[in-house]
C-alpha cells in the first residue's frame, strides 16, 4: 500500500499586509484618515476639498452638480482663468475702441502756437533721422519689390542684347501629321474631351484643313491609262 506524500512550499510571510493589520491592501474602498490603505497618499494630496462626496454615504444626500474643487491649480482668490469661448465672446465689448471718432485734437494750440516752430528747413536740425522736426518717410517707403529671388542671384554674367528673332526656315505642318481621336473606333475611349453625349460622325476633325492644305487630293489613276479611254 503506498501512501500520498505532500510537499510543503516555502511560504513567504507577510506580516505587513496581513488582513486585519494597521495596514489594508484595498484600494476601492473609503476609509477613515487614521486607516492606512495602499492608496492613502493618494487621497492626502487630494486634499483640502471644497466638496467631499465620500462624506455623504447615503446617494440622496449627495449633490452630483457640485464640483469638488472651488479653484484651478494653486489659485485660491476666486478669479478662474477666461476660457477661450469667453474670450470671443467678449470681444464685443471692444467694439467702441475701433470706431470712426469725429473730435480730433491739434498737435498746436492757441496757447503753444507762439513756442512751436513747425517749420521743416531748420539748419541746425537735420532733415531726416533722429532730431528731425518731423518725421519723413524713408524714399523707397512706398517701393515695390517685384524682383524675386532667382531673378536677383542668377542674372548674366555680361549685358548683352538679345538677337532678333529669325522667322523659321520652314512652315510648321506639325498639325497634318498629327492623329486625333476616330471618331469611329474611338467613341468610349477616357480620353475623349467635351460635356456632348452624342457621337460625332461628321468625319472633320480639328487639323482637317491643315491635312486638306498639305496634302491636296489628286487622281489615284495616272493620265497615261486614261487617255486612251476619253
Amino acid at each position: 500500500m503506498k501512501t500520498h506524500q505532500t510537499m510543503d512550499y516555502l511560504v513567504i510571510p507577510d506580516f505587513v499586509e496581513r488582513k486585519g493589520s494597521l495596514y489594508l491592501r484595498s484600494d476601492h474602498m473609503n476609509y477613515s484618515r487614521g486607516t492606512l490603505n495602499s492608496n492613502w497618499h493618494q487621497a492626502r494630496e487630494a486634499e483640502p476639498k471644497n466638496y467631499d462626496i465620500n462624506s455623504f454615504p447615503v446617494p440622496p444626500g449627495r449633490n452630483l452638480h457640485t464640483t469638488t474643487y472651488a479653484r484651478i491649480g494653486n489659485v485660491t482668490n476666486g478669479t478662474l482663468p477666461s476660457t477661450t469661448t469667453k474670450s470671443a465672446l467678449e470681444q464685443i465689448s471692444l467694439k467702441d475702441d475701433f470706431t470712426e471718432r469725429d473730435t480730433r485734437k491739434s498737435m498746436i494750440d492757441i496757447g503753444s502756437f507762439a513756442n512751436a516752430d513747425i517749420s521743416r528747413n531748420i539748419p541746425s536740425a537735420p532733415k531726416s533721422g533722429f532730431g528731425a522736426v518731423l518725421p519723413r518717410h524713408h524714399p523707397d517707403h512706398e517701393k515695390l519689390h517685384l524682383e524675386t529671388t532667382h531673378r536677383a542671384d542668377f542674372n548674366a554674367p555680361y549685358p548683352y542684347t538679345p538677337a532678333p528673332e529669325c522667322p523659321p526656315e520652314f512652315e510648321d505642318n506639325s498639325a497634318a501629321y498629327r492623329k486625333c481621336l476616330s471618331q469611329f473606333t474611338d467613341t468610349a475611349d477616357y480620353r475623349r474631351v467635351g460635356k456632348n453625349t452624342w457621337q460625332d460622325e461628321s468625319g472633320v476633325y480639328d487639323n482637317t484643313s491643315e491635312k486638306r492644305r498639305v496634302f491636296p487630293m489628286t487622281n489615284p489613276i495616272p493620265e497615261r491609262l486614261t487617255e486612251g479611254l476619253i
